[in-house]
């Protein structure tokens, strides 16, 4: 079961995380501190209007005579002025030191709390804030109460609220965009680096620029610089040394080659001769195993670098194998020739003409006397491409994708081969990002080997 890709890690999703956290907790204490300095005049200024309700009234009692009875020269119309409010609700009682109810509402209780002559309670059933003033009239100590219910003060402060936290999350929001903005426009050279890379082929070593590379980041790019110079140096390594090894092969494998050849020749012992022509053909295979195992290894993408590939003309390329296996192709009797127009791409000369040299002596060897090989190249559309075609055995379609692995080949096919030739080709068709399709002939038999490769 193959899991789910994790999203990759985003510099502007992480910093935009980092921040929100703390701009939201400054953002709840914005909103407490505003909350507290924006909604306390307002309860100052409802309680200084509850206060001077208690001085009106006082202003009302008198002494009726010298037996320090109180009177509260309250007629109904200022009772109702006091009381009239289209909000909230007003009461009032005036109580004298002993409890005794002057004037007003006799249920109403006078409370005070810890911090002073304000305080707040239910009454009635409705939460009220109430104001207990103390004075005396004459020589009476008496306690005038005013409670008002609290819907405009609740109003006030919901709505002062309401204002804050609006203007604080417009804030909050507005920060969050330009912060946003600007790690957009700070990874912007991140971008530019990415963009760099991903545009650059396997085989492009080159380093980096770091002209618009900021500071943080240099670091990472001269790793990468020296990551790109070690890898060249050692494919660099790795294709001299095979180059070197396929010479120091082949020189005295075609000698010993030689040599037999000419000591079975010279033999008069029939026996000998036999073994002789054995060890020739041993050696013979020995040394053409050799060299396509050399091809096979300094084909793969890892041994090619950017440096190796230039503009490739294909036409010429088509000519050129089919000049070099003429003389094979007569002496099998097969018609050998070449369908070409003008086509090229960007690769490695040597090693296209490696894949080119594999395709013609595979179609060769399984083409039987009297067939017909074709080596062709030309455009389609954008996509260059060459193909060799011939009108042998063919492959069965079930066995095209196996015959590109390495030392397969199908039962009974002639010759020598060490099954090395379509897996050399598919290497290097994809050392260039090149498509690798193996069909049928023209006219359903025989094999059509076609490398189409990418527009420069």
């Amino acid at each position: 079961m193959t899991l789910p890709d994790k999203p990759a890690p985003s510099v502007s999703r992480r910093l935009l995380g980092l921040l929100l956290l703390p701009l939201a907790l400054l953002l709840s204490i914005g909103v407490f501190i505003d909350y507290r300095t924006g909604s306390a005049p307002i309860r100052a200024a409802y309680d200084r209007a509850l206060h001077e309700m208690a001085l009106a009234v006082a202003a009302h009692l008198h002494d009726a005579d010298t037996d320090g009875r109180i009177d509260a020269d309250l007629p109904p119309q200022a009772v109702a002025v006091l009381r009239a409010d289209s909000v909230d609700a007003i009461y009032f009682v005036v109580r004298a030191a002993d409890g005794h109810v002057i004037s007003g509402d006799a249920d109403l209780q006078p409370t005070t709390d810890a911090h002073g002559e304000f305080s707040d309670g239910m009454f009635r059933g409705e939460a009220v804030r109430m104001v207990s003033h103390p004075t005396r009239v004459g020589d009476t100590a008496i306690t005038i109460t005013i409670a008002e219910t609290t819907h405009k003060r609740a109003t006030a402060i919901r709505s002062i609220l309401t204002s804050i936290v609006l203007t604080d999350i417009v804030q909050l929001g507005g920060t969050l965009l330009l912060v946003w903005t600007g790690v957009r426009y700070g990874v912007r050279p991140l971008r530019a680096l990415g963009e760099q890379i991903a545009q650059r082929s396997a085989r492009d070593l080159a380093p980096l620029d770091r002209a618009q590379v900021p500071t943080e980041v240099r670091p990472l790019v001269n790793t990468l610089n020296a990551l790109f110079e070690t890898v060249r140096d050692s494919a660099r390594g790795q294709q001299q040394f095979l180059a070197d090894a396929a010479h120091q092969l082949r020189t005295p494998l075609s000698g010993v080659i030689a040599q037999l050849d000419l000591l079975a020749r010279e033999s008069g012992d029939d026996a000998l001769g036999a073994r002789l022509r054995a060890l020739h053909e041993g050696t013979r295979r020995l040394a053409h195993t050799a060299n396509q195992l050399l091809a096979l290894a300094r084909s793969e993408r890892s041994a090619t670098t950017h440096d190796d590939f230039h503009v490739v003309d294909l036409e010429a390329l088509a000519t050129d194998a089919v000049a070099q296996y003429l003389d094979r192709s007569l002496l099998a009797y097969i018609d050998l020739g070449a369908e070409t127009a003008p086509a090229r791409t960007v690769g490695s000369a040597w090693l296209l003409r490696e894949l080119l040299g594999n395709l013609v002596d595979n179609a060769l060897t399984y083409t039987p006397a009297g067939g017909r090989v074709t080596v062709r190249s030309g455009m389609r559309g954008a996509t260059s491409f060459i193909e060799v075609e011939d009108d042998g055995p063919g492959i069965p379609p079930e066995e095209r994708s196996r015959v590109r692995e390495r030392f397969r080949r199908l039962p009974g096919s002639p010759g020598n081969g060490c099954g090395l030739g379509l897996a050399i080709v598919d290497e290097i068709a994809h050392a260039h990002d090149a498509t690798f399709s193996i069909e049928s002939g023209a006219e359903g038999s025989g094999t059509r080997a076609r490398i189409e490769f990418r527009p420069a």
